[in-house]
């Protein structure tokens, strides 16, 4: 036993021991240099995918809009905690759709006015009460709601012949 700056070294008795040792060690590298290829692997993006949604602001209200994709509607639900108010819109069969134009109004003054709106879209409101002005190919569509201190989800469903 050897003792250097205050560590103790033990040396392998036999040349098994050390090659056990050094197996071991290559696995115990092996397996670290895995996890850290693995880790770069997922914190890149799939190339040619959409970047994430990024929370935009208009007349300063922040927003998310989109979720075309599955990837794209998780983002925007793992981003939507600070925005109480969400609208999730789809045809009575459970496919979503997309929005020709959205305006949310309160008090008779626009909030937010939105073309191309949705699947998803997730609106940083104060609590009070809205009118939603939704319209699809053509036909519009208006609802009241009421939002709280707790999130709201709007699930808009629109007539089948707004899937496109």
């Amino acid at each position: 036993m050897a003792v250097s700056g205050g560590a103790a070294y033990v040396a392998p008795s036999s040349s098994t021991e050390r090659f056990q040792m050094n197996a071991t060690a290559r696995r115990a590298l092996s397996l670290g240099i895995a996890l850290i290829c693995a880790g770069v692997a997922l914190a890149q993006s799939v190339p040619g995918a959409p970047p994430p949604p990024r929370v935009q602001v208009q007349g300063g209200v922040e927003y998310l809009n989109g979720g075309a994709g599955e990837e794209e509607r998780a983002a925007i639900v793992a981003q939507s905690a600070d925005l109480p108010l969400r609208i999730v819109f789809s045809v009575a069969g459970g496919a979503y759709v997309v929005a020709d134009h959205v305006e949310v109004a309160s008090a008779g003054a626009k909030v937010l006015s939105l073309d191309n709106a949705g699947p998803l879209l997730a609106i940083k409101v104060p609590p009070g009460d809205y009118i939603i002005d939704v319209t699809v190919a053509g036909k519009s569509e208006r609802r009241p709601i009421k939002v709280g201190r707790q999130a709201v989800v709007l699930n808009w469903r629109l007539p089948d012949e707004a899937k496109r």
